[in-house]
């Protein structure tokens, strides 16, 4: 088990070095953030003192390597417009992002695993056609047009105001949370309705299950006793990394309802061309995720050994 524990986290280590390696390729080639474009107008004597002043006189390689060392230390650098350090400012968007993510995988975890199990209990019934065909259609379904029809259908001047606020201001919830939790949460409720059904189905076939049910057992007995426990491992690993999707930053959403967390943070660097902002914010992500799948890896492999000889 320690042998697959350390070949996982190795494993991790060089995905976050690949991922950042590629980022930092690609925000060279999008530019120099100082140079004068469109009405921005800055000397070269001036481009030459912020270029020096952030390191970016220095070759891409050993800005790249001065990154590094100063992640390892929690440096995340300074915000090229503000002067402020990237961390606080990620870690003011970062409290926004999470109370969303929190609703929306409580909204979706309801509706997808009641779905998914009034499916595989009713097979072939009008319910399990109902959820095939709503979850099918829901998946199809762009987030921002779903988010763009929320926006439309319901009174969100007057429930869900939509004036942006501060970083460091904490959102209420019952104000600004909600619409947009609906939005990440509908096609996520898709997904783990349909995998719920099939997980459930596939659970109900099993020997026990039938043994159960030939001891005299209560059809609910069986079902949420038996067959649910067994049927929700592969929602929780879903969840899991859903978790880590959206504490990364659900960007379309956050930007569509200018809710101040780290995706409309992202989204306002991208435009303001502010690398060390962007690159915190998806080495953030990329972190999270790549430690997520890590620690669902490590959880599948201590609950079935034939998973750490493969």
């Amino acid at each position: 088990m320690g042998k697959f524990v350390i070949r996982r986290l190795a494993q991790a280590i060089m995905v976050v070095i690949a991922a950042t390696i590629l980022l930092f390729i690609g925000l060279f080639v999008l530019g120099d953030p100082f140079a004068s474009s469109g009405d921005k107008v800055v000397p070269p004597e001036t481009q030459a003192i912020l270029r020096e002043k952030f390191g970016m006189d220095q070759s891409l390689p050993m800005q790249y390597l001065t990154y590094l060392a100063n992640l390892v230390t929690g440096d995340l650098g300074i915000d090229l417009n503000q002067r402020r350090p990237v961390a606080d400012m990620i870690g003011a968007a970062l409290p926004n992002t999470a109370r969303l993510a929190l609703v929306a995988i409580i909204i979706d975890v309801i509706i997808g695993v009641v779905a998914g199990i009034i499916a595989a209990v009713w097979r072939y019934s009008f319910w399990d056609v109902l959820v095939t065909i709503l979850t099918t259609l829901t998946i199809g379904v762009p987030t921002f047009v779903i988010g763009v029809w929320l926006r439309q259908t319901v009174t969100g001047e007057l429930f869900f105001p939509q004036v942006p606020r501060p970083f460091t201001e904490v959102v209420p919830w019952y104000t600004e949370v909600l619409l947009p939790a609906m939005t990440l949460a509908i096609v996520d409720a898709a997904f783990i309705a349909r995998l719920m059904r099939g997980s459930m189905l596939e659970v109900l076939r099993m020997d026990y299950i039938r043994t159960a049910r030939a001891k005299g057992l209560g059809e609910r007995t069986v079902i949420m006793k038996h067959a649910f426990r067994n049927s929700i491992i592969p929602v929780v690993t879903y969840v899991g990394i859903s978790i880590g999707i959206l504490l990364g930053g659900a960007i379309i959403t956050e930007t569509l309802f200018q809710y101040n967390g780290v995706g409309y943070l992202l989204y306002r660097s991208i435009l303001q061309n502010n690398n060390p902002v962007i690159m915190a914010i998806v080495t953030f992500a990329v972190l999270i995720y790549v430690t997520l799948s890590m620690i669902v890896d490590i959880l599948y492999a201590y609950l079935d050994p034939r998973i750490r000889l493969s």
